[in-house]
């Protein structure tokens, strides 16, 4: 239990950062019926899956402003949390409700799952509260500001369970400080064999929370995560994106670019690079810049190469790519830090071409040439670039 209530600790200084950051005070704005939003508070407090389908369900009553996504890997655990800050406040009984967060966590220990809100009140406030929606119900405190109910098994099943199963198992609501004394998380605390109902990710094999993206409804914006998100299909629709999210990435240097093929074929290669005057932050990366390269032969388009770098170590980066199954579906991982999710007979080619001429959409990851930065690079042939035969003015991609 010591053990565990640190590492709470730790994930909750974490995202204290990210409160301060992403959850700016909310515009009012006309109040959501407070029946329909209480009884999904109600829900919430049961900590059971049945909750994610309700709060689907009253989305227009909790207006998200956008989505946010950080990743943090702190030896030997990575979180991957995603937070949803509210363009308006969220009233249920009383509790000014300003954004909702949900974590996956995986530890040697095994994976975790948290989801919950960010309060505008003191713990203390927050707990009072829930005490009166649960009768009977009373918190531990934990720390100074941090304190945990726990609502399976009851400390006493997990005391008597410890003599027959030594992994731990249980569900319960934390309440901790959040980015200030007057700010809260309240959170459902669950091991995945307590939350049967929720679906299994194919890949991973784990329970996984329901993506936010099916939870709430956003206004018709991009970020830099619809970016990434997009570049992770390795697709030209990508370029369409990234034009229209160039506010996010700030001022930017343009330059051009003299390298070989990421691909080591023959023939003449000419890019550009463009550098970023901040890092801007997207799925746990730090982007400093993006590139793209033009690979042609006998001034024929052979290949098109486009990706971002980031100032995270090349595991790093990989873990990310590695993480995006949606996008990457079928994908086959054929060396570290290369992914083919597609090759097929180049439509132009001769019946005896090489195997090395087949058409290609991969991922590269890889050392750029400067230090302690990562290209993360996606790359297709002509064959698959359908109508798209040059690359976009990178002017016309970031200049504002």
């Amino acid at each position: 239990m010591k053990t565990r209530a640190m590492a709470f600790v730790g994930l909750i200084r974490f995202l204290a950062a990210l409160g301060a950051l992403s959850f700016a005070a909310p515009a009012a704005g006309a109040e959501p019926s407070r029946a329909d939003v209480e009884k999904v508070f109600d829900a919430f407090l049961t900590c059971r899956a049945e909750f994610f389908d309700l709060l689907a369900s009253r989305r227009a009553d909790f207006p998200a402003k956008e989505f946010r996504a950080h990743e943090n890997f702190t030896a030997p655990v990575w979180t991957d949390a995603r937070l949803v800050p509210f363009s308006g406040f969220v009233n249920a009984y009383g509790l000014p409700l300003s954004g909702y967060i949900q974590i996956h966590k995986e530890a040697a220990e095994g994976p975790g799952l948290m989801w919950g809100f960010r309060v505008n009140r003191r713990p203390v406030e927050v707990v009072k509260l829930i005490e009166t929606r649960l009768p009977g119900a009373k918190f531990a405190q934990m720390g100074a500001n941090s304190f945990e109910l726990r609502l399976e098994p009851t400390r006493a099943e997990a005391t008597w369970g410890r003599l027959a199963t030594p992994k731990e198992t249980y569900r319960e609501l934390l309440v901790d400080e959040a980015d200030s004394p007057k700010h809260s998380f309240v959170f459902c605390n669950a091991t995945e064999d307590r939350m049967p109902e929720l679906k299994t990710d194919d890949r991973t094999g784990r329970k996984r929370l329901p993506p936010t993206t099916s939870l709430f409804v956003l206004p018709k914006t991009v970020s830099e995560e619809d970016v990434l998100e997009e570049f992770s299909q390795c697709r030209p629709e990508f370029f369409a994106t990234l034009a229209r999210a160039k506010g996010r990435f700030g001022k930017v240097t343009i330059e051009p670019l003299f390298v070989t093929a990421p691909d080591g074929r023959a023939g003449e290669v000419s890019g550009s690079t463009v550098t970023f005057a901040e890092p801007v932050r997207a799925f746990g990366l730090d982007l400093v810049g993006y590139t793209q390269m033009l690979h042609t032969k006998d001034g024929k388009p052979v290949s098109f190469w486009w990706g971002f770098r980031t100032t995270e170590y090349p595991v790093y980066a990989a873990h990310w790519l590695s993480t995006r199954a949606e996008s990457l579906g079928a994908a086959q991982r054929i060396g570290w830090g290369e992914w083919v999710l597609e090759t097929r007979p180049r439509t132009n080619a001769d019946a005896d071409a090489a195997e090395e001429d087949l058409a290609y959409r991969v991922f590269k990851v890889e050392p750029f040439d400067y230090p302690n930065l990562t290209n993360v690079l996606c790359g297709l042939t002509a064959d698959m670039t359908g109508e798209m035969k040059a690359l976009p003015d990178p002017a016309d991609l970031f200049k504002q």
